[in-house]
Order: structure tokens, then C-alpha cells, then sequence
């Protein structure tokens, strides 16, 4: 039953037309009330869009299947190629960005225009090969070379489906980068959306496209091989296998594939999704300028794509960029232009700008620095932000904050769980009036924003719980449930009465406040080397697997100096109870008093 609770089981993992079937028996099983409109939860990032048919979900979890497979040599990969798999890059989560880079070069002599050394494999260089004869290197013709960072797809579909109508209407110093189809070579230009020059222009074309120069398999768009810096004695050396090297997966073409799952990526969260004084300082000093927050999308093929209003704070243009330029040229994009990026999901991004130059050490670090890197038409943005007051500044910051952000992610690590009751118990209101708005910290778990946090609140968290809800009592009802709508936290600590006495601090067995080398040390002295039992030994209980056994230190010494795997709630830091219905008892543990 508790399971049930964990509703992005229900969201992540539904297909086939269950999602509605599932969420009826969440409803029916735990009392969860049917949430409002207005009310519905954000899907997450790496999700399907909402409002997708039976089949539409159908085929994007088959794309998504296909998005992670690895090529090989005997499937067509290479002989040049950057990464195997198109999840490679494309991580964080998959279909969102990453951290992988590829590397483009050229020649731009003083006084000539931009030489893309075609010839010699430009622009794009292939970095691994199916070996070392077939390796591509930078030619030594090359004057420029320039990194780009791996961009996101999340919520392509949306911006796939904006009419070109709207962005060639865009008034803001940005141009267009008209660019042919690869789906129809003879077809008018469309206005390019995807990638750093805006250089393609649909879905498709980008699968085709990325499915040949980034991992070397030809296909029924781009059937020709890239040469190794353009030989083509080496080229026949090295690939061997008949072209088209594109699957065929269940009748349908492998780029087919990976457009549906792309077409049907959510969007980002936002949360909250609006009412920010830092959106409106960010509007104020031109960021929104280039950084257009809403569009509207077309009719689309599907109902989920048609006529919706979304906000990817971007407006696929190229803008002059001055120094921010990378000095390659694509198509029409000169050296200097880049393209606009929607800033949705930032929060979650590890480097900024088109190259990764900034590393995020913090949201406001990196944003600080990667607007200090802003010049040519982004100039007087800069020069606002930077004559801002700290505490203007720190309002955008936490705006930025927001896009990326799901509903309830009280301690932002993008996981609804344990971690986040402390603070959705402070911020409870119950039936009493609220006055929270949209810069409180409360927000975040305010669903319908009316700012308070109720009952109504409460039902949109059942459904987005990833965690097992905790029933310390074993009485059948969530700890929480118990706490803010059956008293069951007279003194108001937090912590279900019934389970006071039981609170522990998860692989902290000698009870010292901390999780070290002292802890498997002491575990072990008890199991083998004669020690007292242990007063609480869910504390010792390090995997959380109901017993204490020989694998708990050597758990709690994985988690202390291996792989880094986490320790289960309530976690090595926070005191709580034992979110797991087990025989292991706790019946004293002082440093959590």
C-alpha cells in the first residue's frame, strides 16, 4: 500500500494507457482527493509530456529505449564518432543536457571569410574512433577551434512546435537562421530552433543529423559517411559496414524514434511558476529581451503540443554576442552569433554558456559569471545586473532558482522525500489564513499557490512522494498525516509522539552525533567481538534492510570512503524515525534528544 504513495513510481513509469487507471486506485487506496485544476503536479524533468494519447506514450518510452542504446562497431558506429549512445551526452537527465563537449574548428584568416575545412572533416571534429588509424585531429590548417556543450532537449517538442511566424515577428535585435529541412532538401527555409547557431530546424533533422556526426551511423537522412579529416582512402579502410547503418526497431526508422521521445519531453518544472520579484527585476533590466519567457505553441500533430503556453525564457535567435562569440560560422550564423538558449532547468545545469565555461559552484556564482561573459547585444543587460544591489541580485538568483524546480523540493535536491517533511511541517498552516507569496520558501510546496499550506497542499504531496511513507506506529497511516491533521505531535517537534523515543540518526550506532570510522568499528565489536547490544539498532541498521548483520559496516564504509552510495533515511545528518516497518528496535538514543 505504502508504495502506492510514491506516486513518481506512478508518473515516471506508466505507459500504455495505465497512468489515469493507476492514479484512480492511488485515490481510492490512500484517500488521496482528486487534485483541482490548477493544481496538478509539474511533470518531471526526463517525464513525458502531459496529455500524450495511449500510443503517444507508447512511443516515447520505445524512443526513450532507443535515445539509450549504445552502438558498437559491428552496428555502424563510426569510424568517427564523439560519443556511442545518444544519452551519453544528453544526461542530466536523459534528453536533458550534460557536461560533454565536442569541438568544432575552421580557418578565419585576417580579412577572408570563415573557412569551415570541409576538406580536411570540418567543422565538426569526430574525437574517438573505431581505432587509432581512423582518428580524426584538428588539422593544423585550423585558426579557430571552439567547445560546445551538450544542450538540452527537455520540452523541445514545445519549441519545435512555435510557429515561424511569431519568431520572425520577435522585435528584439535577434535574427532568424533560415535553414533547409533534411527531411525536404527542396522544401522552403524554416526558421532553425536547435542547437548553439540555430542551425536546425526540427526534430528530425536534429535526430538525422546527430545520429550520423555524433555517433557515425548513417541514415535514411544522411546516408553519407564523414571521411577521417576528410580521407576518403581511409574512410573506405575503415567502415566496413553497408550504409544505411540506421536500425530498423519494430518496423520503425531508429531517428523516428528518437524524435518521438524528444517531441514528447516535458518542459522543465517551474515552482513556483510565477509571481517572483526577481522575474520582475529580470524583466526589468533586459534579460528579458532575448530571454522571452512565454510563447505559445501551433497546431501540432498531437492534441499535447497544440495551442499550449509554455516558458522556456528563450527566443531561438541569433544574437551578436561580441566576445561571447565562438568565431565559428554555420550556415548563415556568423562568427560572432549565437543562439538565445531557454534558461528552463538552469537550476540543474553543472556549466554555463555554449562552451561550459562557467562551472556552477553555486546558482549565484554561476550566474554572476556567466552574465559577466555577456557582450555585443547582451551589453546593457550586463551592465544592469552588474548596478544592481546585492539583494536584487539575490532575488533573481532565486527566481532563476525556480525554473527546473518541482513542487514540494523543500531541500532542492530534486527528490521528494524524507528530507522534505521538516520544512513542509513548518510551513503548515492548516485551515488558518495564509500570507505566504511567491518569494517565501514555502511556496514550493504551496500546489495552488493561494498562499498557505493545507490540506489541499497535503494531497498534491501524497502524489508526488518518491519516498516510502514513513509508519513508524505501524498503524497503517503516514507519520505525517498523523502529525498535521490527527494531533499526533502534541509538543510539536515534529516527530510522531508515538515514535519520540525512536528517533536515530541512520549508520550512527556509538550514538556520538556523527557517522565515521568509529561507527563499523563499533558494529563490528558488537556482532563478533563481545560488546553490549545495541540500544538502538536501527541506528546500526546501515542499508536499512530490517537486520543487523555483517553487511551494515560494510555498507557504512562503502558510504564513508567508496562509491558513495547514500545513506537511507532519515540519513547520516537529520535525526527521525525509521520510515521502514521492521522487528529492529531503538529504544535509547541520546544525541538526537
Amino acid at each position: 500500500m505504502f508504495d502506492l504513495l510514491k506516486t513518481h513510481s506512478v508518473r515516471r513509469f506508466t505507459c500504455c494507457g495505465m497512468g489515469a487507471f493507476l492514479l484512480l486506485m492511488v485515490t481510492l487506496l490512500v484517500g488521496v482527493t482528486p487534485l483541482l485544476q490548477g493544481q496538478q503536479l509539474q511533470p518531471r524533468m526526463g517525464d513525458p509530456i502531459d496529455g500524450l494519447t495511449p500510443d503517444q506514450l507508447d512511443r516515447f518510452f520505445a524512443g526513450r529505449d532507443e535515445f539509450l542504446r549504445t552502438f558498437v562497431e559491428a552496428d555502424g558506429l563510426g569510424p568517427g564518432f564523439n560519443q556511442d549512445s545518444c544519452a551519453s551526452c544528453h544526461a542530466n537527465p536523459v534528453g536533458g543536457g550534460g557536461s560533454i563537449t565536442v569541438t568544432r574548428f575552421g580557418a578565419a584568416d585576417k580579412g577572408e571569410p570563415f573557412d569551415p575545412l570541409a576538406f580536411l572533416g570540418g567543422s565538426l571534429l569526430q574525437a574517438n574512433a573505431i581505432s587509432d588509424e581512423c582518428l580524426e585531429t584538428v588539422p593544423a590548417a585550423a585558426t579557430v577551434t571552439a567547445e560546445r556543450i551538450t544542450p538540452s532537449l527537455l520540452g523541445a517538442g514545445l519549441i519545435e512546435a512555435i510557429p515561424d511566424a511569431d519568431l520572425l515577428a520577435l522585435n528584439n535585435g535577434g535574427v532568424a537562421h533560415m535553414v533547409p529541412l533534411l527531411e525536404d532538401l527542396n522544401g522552403p527555409l524554416v526558421v532553425g530552433k536547435f542547437g548553439w547557431k540555430a542551425q536546425v530546424g526540427t526534430l528530425l533533422s536534429f535526430s538525422g543529423d546527430a545520429t550520423l556526426n555524433e555517433m557515425g551511423i548513417t541514415n535514411s537522412l544522411v546516408g553519407m559517411e564523414n571521411a577521417p579529416n576528410g580521407d576518403q582512402a581511409l574512410l573506405a579502410q575503415c567502415d566496413l559496414v553497408a550504409d544505411p547503418e540506421e536500425p530498423l526497431v519494430d518496423g520503425v526508422l531508429f531517428i523516428e524514434r528518437l524524435t518521438d521521445f524528444q517531441r514528447f519531453l516535458a518542459p522543465p518544472p517551474q515552482t513556483p511558476k510565477s509571481g517572483m520579484a526577481g522575474e520582475v527585476i529580470f524583466n526589468s533590466i533586459g534579460c528579458a529581451s532575448c530571454h522571452i519567457p512565454s510563447f505559445t505553441s501551433g497546431v501540432a500533430p498531437e492534441a499535447a503540443l497544440s495551442n499550449i503556453t509554455f516558458r522556456p525564457y528563450g527566443d531561438s535567435l541569433l544574437h551578436e554576442m561580441g566576445g561571447l562569440g565562438d568565431g565559428i560560422v554555420q550556415g548563415d550564423a556568423l562568427e560572432l552569433e549565437m543562439k538565445t538558449p531557454p534558461l528552463w532547468g538552469i537550476r540543474v545545469r553543472g556549466q554555463l554558456l555554449h562552451d561550459g565555461r562557467v562551472l556552477v559552484n553555486s546558482l549565484s556564482q554561476g550566474i554572476d559569471e556567466a552574465v559577466s561573459w555577456h557582450f555585443g547585444q547582451a551589453l546593457a543587460a550586463r551592465e544592469a545586473w552588474q548596478q544592481l544591489a546585492a539583494g536584487d541580485q539575490d532575488l533573481v538568483v532565486s527566481f532563476l532558482n525556480s525554473l527546473g524546480r518541482a513542487e514540494f523540493d523543500m531541500d532542492g535536491n530534486g527528490f521528494i522525500g524524507f528530507g522534505d517533511l521538516p520544512d513542509f511541517i513548518d510551513c503548515w498552516t492548516g485551515d488558518a489564513p495564509g500570507t505566504f507569496d511567491a518569494d517565501s520558501p514555502c511556496a514550493v510546496s504551496d500546489l495552488d499557490q493561494d498562499g498557505d499550506v493545507d490540506s489541499d497542499d497535503l494531497d498534491g504531496l501524497q502524489l508526488a512522494y518518491m519516498d516510502t511513507p514513513a509508519d513508524c506506529d505501524a498503524n497503517g497511516t503516514w507519520d505525517l498525516i498523523q502529525i498535521l491533521l490527527q494531533g499526533g505531535d502534541a509538543n510539536g517537534d515534529g516527530i510522531l509522539d508515538a515514535c519520540a523515543g525512536s528517533i536515530f540518526r541512520r549508520g550512527d550506532g556509538n550514538d556520538d552525533a556523527g557517522v565515521d570510522i568509529s561507527d563499523p568499528i563499533a558494529a563490528l565489536s558488537i556482532l563478533f567481538g563481545g560488546a553490549p547490544a545495541p540500544t538502538c539498532e536501527d541506528a546500526h541498521d546501515s542499508n536499512d534492510d530490517g537486520a543487523f548483520d555483517i553487511s551494515d559496516p560494510i555498507y557504512t564504509l562503502t558510504f564513508l570512503f567508496g562509491s558513495g552510495l547514500p545513506m537511507p533515511e532519515p540519513g547520516s545528518v537529520n535525526c527521525g524515525p525509521d520510515p521502514s516497518v521492521d522487528t529492529l528496535e531503538c529504544d535509547s538514543y541520546t544525541s538526537c534528544l
